[in-house]
């Protein structure tokens, strides 16, 4: 697991309900040393409550907080939603680096990228060959 942008992880859980199992798993990849490798400066906290649902707290770099309540999540899903956050950021950090933060950037296809581009494929035209 990956924690480039992720500046602070909080994992609450108990261990007495059945719903803290993919909250625990959580808490062992975060907390390995291939993860700890990837960003030495992420702080990992965790907290063992006699009563509460288990919980994924996770501050970013840009200080943007996300709370994720595990209970009917499995690791799987648990993964995606922070990779899939954490790549967001990295794209926008390179984007904003090279000059193109919040700009619509056009192909050579007529397609555009961006907030404002429009769903769609384009159009075909059929020609037929000449004989």
């Amino acid at each position: 697991m990956q924690l480039k942008q992720i500046s602070r992880i909080l994992v609450q859980f108990s261990p007495w309900t059945g719903e803290a199992r993919s909250a625990r798993e959580f808490l062992a990849r975060v907390t390995s040393a291939p993860a700890h490798a990837t960003n030495p400066d992420c702080k990992v906290e965790h907290r063992v409550m006699v009563k509460s649902e288990p919980i994924i707290e996770i501050e970013y770099e840009n200080k943007s907080i996300e709370r994720i309540v595990t209970s009917n999540l499995s690791i799987t899903q648990i993964l995606d939603l922070v990779q899939n956050k954490a790549q967001e950021m990295d794209t926008a950090t390179k984007l904003k680096a090279a000059g193109i933060d919040g700009q619509k950037l056009e192909s050579s296809w007529g397609q555009f990228a961006g907030k404002e581009a429009q769903q769609g494929v384009g159009s075909t035209s059929f020609i037929p060959r000449q004989q």
